[in-house]
């Protein structure tokens, strides 16, 4: 079952094609994370190349990069003891090499790296002392207050600096003349910010910046060709006064820089290399940023429910619906009907997430139709996550009750960028939907009526009225398992029950594709979170292991096992006790290979693999824990474990610091342990973990053969 496969191409794998585009889109956005990724040495540091010597610089671009990109540090352990190895404690400046020579721009450097890497500002802030006595041209003030505004200090030469900045500014508040002029202003304005000084004439100051972007969308230095450093100054102006350039001509240029291997390069035309790939891949963030997209789409664990080129898998009028340029299209000339384009599928449990906007006038409707049938003319029937001046946000419910079932949070509300994009994820699981705008939950809803349907088709909306324009693009969906309580002998998610002290529990089983009586089966033991507790049995496996299952069951030859804590995972609980009789349940009826169980969870799960597996070590082959917190005092027992831990880099920071804790603490003991950290990723790393092939695999083939459990 080995398979050379990293948690990016298992979402690549799931990705289709993709129009050729001047934005980046999701698949172009795992293969730059790819490509900066493989920079990484042996040592933890980057190279500006592969097979380059690391330095300091690398590593800050590269690990800022992959946080832009989506991507994932390959050893984030040895990356952290790289840097932490090129700062000088005596002078609190940093190096570009261990035991090299410090000064402020890699000082500036190392301190963006310490903030990226999310370790301790305060350990650091003799550099503060050492950029005070060493910043003095106006580039090393520049790449100072970087430095510091990354891990939110001040310095006592701010006023200082800022009178230095200020000198030379021109009457209407810019800096510079003639081809210099963009550029000087763009990044003295900057620097301005990064002290915390508003500067003033700030719309004269976006005035000069939009005015010298040039007709191939970039900004230049000299005035005769645009380069990627200059556009890079200017845009990062732009961006923190929260002004817009043509946003659709910078990206045009940028695409030219980029090559087939995911990078970009630093001119039109030549090789990828790590600079153009940096300077690329944070303007294209910025500009998305602006124009209200997610920072990152995260498509790994959902399905596209558009190609990006064609309406293939929906059915409507296609006078009034196209795909364009990566996007669906609505057009209305001004209907006396409401107009829908629906997937020809149908979904019961789900979640959905799309980006959308309206175009032109802010007055227009539209929504998101789901659970929802046709009806005869040109309406559906159903719930519909609503859009538009009074509805935005809402939970409406179309041509059947006909009116709004709950109103937006005013926060959800509050989200809301008119003629920008926004965002939505609609979460349909048995009679409860949650509807999340902009990121803010804006609805939760559990249906009191049983004989409303709980599967229908997906479908857009073009709201009767005036002339419209409605965009819809990265729609995605992640289609749920619902186990039922039927023949537990065939492939598939199951109920079953098992008697435990605390009383009859009901839990999940998936059996894997051609089981077969006369083979021995790996076994999974998986642990949800806190948010799925209860006694249906069924939530369980719809999160995490059992979503992704239900999209990939080629890739998972195994059984697996979904209890349900009423309560929590302490190894002592009753829940606990459950989990261990479901699994025995299994053990004694189906065919399992007794030296590969392994154990997993998230989030109060994953604690509870923690606390299960110290309680437990001989019942297990391996165990993956996945944004749950262990103790360290139970390295002892948990060494002998093959353990894998995942979280994201952007979850709590006692979350973040608790896994490189447990995995330092397993790897100096001696402990086989891997730490994997996504970038760009909240508390939901399960959905990347256990669609990474490469764990899955491990999970699977651990065995405890050859090892000596206490008691044999």
């Amino acid at each position: 079952m080995q398979r050379r496969y990293s948690v990016l191409g298992a979402g690549l794998a799931v990705l289709v094609s993709w129009t050729a585009a001047p934005a980046q889109s999701p698949k172009d956005l795992a293969q730059t994370a790819q490509y900066v990724g493989a920079f990484q040495n042996p040592d933890g540091g980057f190279s500006a190349g592969v097979g380059g010597k690391s330095s300091l610089g690398a590593t800050s671009s590269a690990i800022r990069c992959l946080k832009y990109t989506g991507g994932s540090i390959a050893d984030v352990l040895k990356c952290i003891a790289f840097v932490e190895s090129c700062y000088d404690k005596e002078s609190g400046g940093f190096s570009q090499n261990p035991g090299g020579k410090t000064d402020v721009a890699t000082t500036a450097s190392g301190l963006m790296a310490i903030a990226e890497l999310r370790l301790d500002p305060k350990a650091y802030l003799k550099s503060v002392e050492f950029l005070s006595a060493n910043a003095k041209s106006f580039e090393e003030v520049r790449i100072a207050v970087a430095g510091l505004e990354a891990i939110k200090a001040s310095s006592p030469d701010f006023p200082r600096w800022t009178e230095q900045v200020n000198m030379g500014r021109n009457a209407d508040g810019t800096w510079g003349e003639g081809p210099t002029k963009a550029k000087d202003t763009g990044g003295k304005a900057a620097a301005l910010l990064r002290m915390g000084v508003k500067p003033d004439h700030q719309e004269a100051i976006l005035s000069a910046l939009r005015d010298a972007q040039r007709g191939d969308g970039g900004w230049s230095a000299d005035g005769v060709k645009s380069d990627l450093a200059t556009s890079y100054r200017i845009m990062r102006c732009i961006y923190m006064l929260k002004g817009r350039p043509d946003l659709e001509r910078l990206r045009g240029w940028i695409a030219k820089h980029r090559q087939s291997d995911g990078g970009y390069s630093s001119s039109i035309g030549g090789a990828a290399d790590s600079g153009g790939t940096y300077f690329c891949s944070i303007m294209l963030y910025w500009s998305r940023l602006l124009e209200g997209e997610p920072a990152i789409v995260e498509t790994i664990g959902f399905v596209p429910l558009f190609d990006g080129q064609s309406l293939d898998g929906w059915e409507g009028d296609t006078g009034l619906w196209a795909a364009k340029e990566g996007k669906i299209v609505g057009t209305s000339p001004g209907l006396k009907h409401n107009d829908f384009l629906a997937t020809k599928a149908s979904y019961g449990d789900f979640i959905l997430k799309l980006t959308f906007r309206i175009k032109g006038d802010e007055s227009a409707n539209t929504g998101v139709q789901f659970r929802s049938v046709r009806v005869p003319g040109h309406e559906m029937s159903g719930y519909q996550a609503d859009v538009g001046q009074g509805y935005w946000g809402c939970l409406y419910d179309e041509s059947r009750r006909n009116k709004i079932l709950v109103q937006a949070s005013p926060k959800a509300v509050e989200s809301i960028r008119k003629g920008d994009w926004n965002t939505y994820m609609i979460r349909a699981m048995g009679d409860k939907i949650t509807l999340t705008l902009n990121g803010v939950t804006s609805v939760s809803y559990t249906e009191p009526d049983a004989s409303i349907a709980r599967d229908g088709k997906i479908a857009l909306q073009i709201h009767a009225g005036n002339a419209l324009t409605v965009e819809f693009k990265d729609i995605l969906i992640q289609p749920l398992p619902i186990p039922k309580a039927d023949n537990s002998a065939t492939h598939g998610f199951h109920l079953r029950t098992v008697k435990t002290p605390s009383g009859e529990r009901t839990y999940g089983l998936y059996l894997p594709k051609g089981y077969d009586v006369n083979k021995s089966y790996p076994v999974v033991l998986f642990l949800h979170g806190s948010g799925e507790r209860g006694s249906d049995g069924i939530t369980s496996s719809q999160v995490g292991l059992g979503a992704a299952i239900a999209q990939r069951p080629d890739d998972f030859p195994a059984i697996a096992i979904f209890p349900q804590a009423q309560k929590g995972w302490q190894a002592d609980s009753d829940d606990a006790k459950a989990a261990l009789a479901a699994l025995d349940d299994v053990v004694s009826t189906y065919k399992v290979d007794k030296d590969r169980i392994a154990l997993t969870g998230i989030s109060m799960g994953g604690y509870g693999t923690w606390e299960i597996a110290a309680a437990h070590p001989d019942r297990f082959s391996a165990i993956a824990a996945v944004c749950g917190r262990g103790r360290p005092e139970t390295i002892g027992t948990l060494k002998a474990l093959p353990t894998w831990v995942v979280c994201g880099d952007e979850d709590g920071l006692q979350a973040v610091q608790n896994s490189r804790t447990m995995a330092k603490g397993l790897r100096e003991a001696g402990g086989n342990v891997r730490l994997t950290e996504y970038r760009s990723v909240g508390h939901n790393s399960w959905d990347r973990a256990y669609n990474d092939l490469a764990l899955l695999d491990w999970l699977l083939t651990q065995s405890r053969r050859g090892r000596t459990p206490k008691g044999e």
